[in-house]
Formats: C-alpha cells, sequence, structure tokens
C-alpha cells in the first residue's frame, strides 16, 4: 500500500485560513503557502496536531480540513517531505 502523507488547512480567524506546519524541531508553525513546507506522515498525527494547537493557542477547536496526498501529489505541488 502506498505511503499517505497529510496536510492541514486551518482557519485562524474570518476569511483566514493558513497551513499548519511541522518543524524538524516539533514545533508548528503557520504558513500561507503550501509549496516548500512539511507535511504529516499519518492522519492521527495531523488531527492530534491540529486539535492541539488550536487548544493551547485559542481554548477551543476551530475549523480545519485535513488533506491527503500522495507522494507524486507531493512532487506535483512542491511540498517537501522527510523521504
Amino acid at each position: 500500500m502506498e505511503q499517505k502523507y497529510y496536510a492541514v488547512l486551518m482557519q485562524i480567524n474570518v476569511g483566514k485560513s493558513v497551513w499548519l506546519v511541522p518543524q524538524k524541531s516539533g514545533k508548528l508553525a503557520w504558513s500561507d503557502e503550501i509549496s516548500g513546507t512539511r507535511v504529516f506522515n499519518s492522519y492521527k498525527e495531523a488531527r492530534e496536531a491540529v486539535e492541539n494547537h488550536f487548544l493551547e493557542n485559542f481554548r477551543f477547536i476551530g475549523s480545519y480540513k485535513i488533506i491527503e496526498f500522495t507522494h507524486q501529489e507531493l512532487l506535483d505541488f512542491e511540498i517537501l517531505t522527510d523521504d
């Protein structure tokens, strides 16, 4: 079975969404662009990261979307991975 990768788009304000990007340090960052960012290696990791991030920063779980990518799609969208 082909490895899947997951990107998280989260709404931080009315009319403003950002990509939640895992960093090598283990921290999370926001990005306006998906190209050149990192992704999560599992759906569960992505869901837990975004929900915990919302709770820590906003004290509620807001709107978010987890998007699945194949390795080829990561290349097509110029998204970086740990591979």
